[in-house]
This record gives C-alpha cells, sequence and structure tokens, in this order.
C-alpha cells in the first residue's frame, strides 16, 4: 500500500472500523488521494438514494454517513464525513487512529 493511500472504512457493532471495499482478489481497496475517496464515497450514497427513489431500495434501508471514516494510511487521521445537500464532505473534525 502506498504511503499516500486513503481508506474508506465503514463501523460495524462486531467489527469496528473496517475496510469494506475489496477489489477482485479480495484485497482492501485504496485511494491516491481524499478526493478520489470522497467521489467513490459520494457515488455509492447516489446509487443507494437513486435506488430508494425509484423504490428498489426501503427508504429506511439506506446507509448512515457517520457510519464512514476516510483514513490516511501515511498519518493514521481519520477524517469524519457529513452529508450537506446529498453531498459527502470532509468534515472539520479529524481524528488519530494511532
Amino acid at each position: 500500500m502506498p504511503n499516500t493511500a486513503y481508506e474508506i472504512l465503514q463501523y460495524s457493532v462486531c467489527d469496528g472500523w473496517v475496510n469494506n471495499l475489496l477489489d477482485g482478489e479480495k484485497n482492501p481497496y485504496v485511494f491516491a488521494t481524499l478526493a478520489e475517496a470522497v467521489a467513490e464515497l459520494q457515488e455509492e450514497f447516489d446509487d443507494w438514494n437513486a435506488e430508494i427513489q425509484a423504490g428498489d431500495r426501503a427508504e429506511d434501508d439506506g446507509y448512515d454517513i457517520s457510519t464512514f471514516q476516510i483514513k490516511c494510511a501515511a498519518t493514521g487521521m481519520l477524517h469524519e464525513l457529513d452529508l450537506s445537500e446529498g453531498k459527502v464532505v470532509v468534515s472539520p473534525a479529524q481524528t488519530s487512529s494511532r
């Protein structure tokens, strides 16, 4: 993993904060920049919202942005996220995972 890699982490009661995005070989997927990670998560939220709007997913079957964080591998910095008018934004609050 390059030292500039960013991972999208999702919280689960059983596992805590984990990277659930896996490539074809079941390796955790990483992004070169924070912006790329945010764009990927935005695409996921857009898809989930489209499914809800089309009636293909129950309205209460979406995902809560508070269950996601983006971690910088180089620094261990965790970037908290928010939704603003349907857009994923990095909140100013950041914490170190170390």
